[in-house]
């Protein structure tokens, strides 16, 4: 019975979570025809959602279909972990599913700079100086994602816009066919973001004058910050997810077992072992920092 379920969930949460991804879309096309990167961009957005029609309706719609696509393939991806169906990938595959989710995750994390208040932009601004202590291209990256001058939000919004989201369906385009939804699926989703966005409390941006106690990053973002406070940037923002990332990747290549591919991991058995519960210890720490850092302000 449990198996029989477990099914119906791996079944119904790509499913979703790709209905979510194309309701985000269509939501984020119709603000695209407002939003403005440049200039007072914080009244820009309180406009959007004052003064345009329903502007208020498709902020907080496409806020929530963002999330929920986010957490659904973070879910989904978590499922094959734990299942340990990497030792079953290409690391080719496997890599393009992890990159995959990391994007997505960039792409709220500039989404939320976008709001162009306080919180947006001092999230800009600690991305900026992580990307600062990257040795030798350290201040290129910088410049490639941020922009210090008057055009601050400009870079964030080509990206948000126009480039991570193609990029998302490209990497994934093969793992989609195996998951495009249908009209229910399209349906459940639309319905149950219609009721959060009418139920849920609006999105309101923090103004520029606003204390710094109450500026917050976003929820996958808290941890982070929690290492922020204790450590360097580089150790906190570059080097542990660094190698937590690098030992994702490597998952294939400890896989226990034959691989979709044909031949067997390259490492021995109890290598997966060791990469598969350091990995779990680590999003466990880093479950319990966001946790914390939601219930918790110093």
């Amino acid at each position: 019975m449990s198996a029989k379920m477990g099914h119906k969930v791996s079944i119904a949460l790509p499913r979703l979570g790709f209905s979510c991804l194309i309701l985000c879309l269509l939501s984020g096309i119709v603000l695209t025809f407002y939003y403005r990167p440049m200039g007072n961009v914080f009244q820009n957005v309180e406009e959007i959602t004052s003064l345009v029609p329903f502007g208020w309706f498709f902020r907080q719609f496409h806020y929530g279909a963002g999330q929920v696509f986010v957490i659904l393939m973070l879910a989904h991806t978590l499922q094959y972990f734990l299942k340990r169906r990497y030792a079953q990938y290409l690391p080719r595959e496997w890599t393009l599913l992890i990159v995959s989710l990391f994007i997505c995750f960039l792409t709220l994390f500039t989404g939320f700079i976008l709001k162009g208040d306080k919180e947006g932009f001092f999230a800009g601004q600690i991305l900026a100086n992580i990307l600062d202590r990257v040795p030798v291209a350290g201040e290129s990256l910088t410049n490639l994602f941020i922009d210090r001058g008057e055009e601050f939000f400009f870079l964030p919004y080509l990206y948000h816009c126009f480039f991570l989201p193609p990029l998302i369906l490209y990497l994934v385009r093969s793992h989609v066919r195996d998951w495009l939804p249908d009209t229910t699926f399209l349906l459940v989703a639309f319905v149950g973001l219609c009721v959060y966005t009418l139920v849920a409390r609006p999105c309101g941006g923090i103004p520029p004058d606003a204390p710094m106690e109450v500026v917050k990053g976003p929820w996958f973002f808290l941890g982070l910050q929690s290492l922020l406070r204790v450590m360097p940037p580089f150790w906190a923002g570059l080097f542990i997810p660094g190698l937590f990332v690098a030992g994702l990747l490597l998952l294939p290549f400890a896989g226990h077992g034959t691989r979709s591919g044909g031949g067997k991991g390259a490492f021995p058995p109890w290598c997966a072992a060791v990469f598969h519960y350091l990995i779990m210890g680590s999003l466990l720490i880093y479950g319990f920092l966001t946790v914390r850092a939601m219930v918790w302000s110093p």
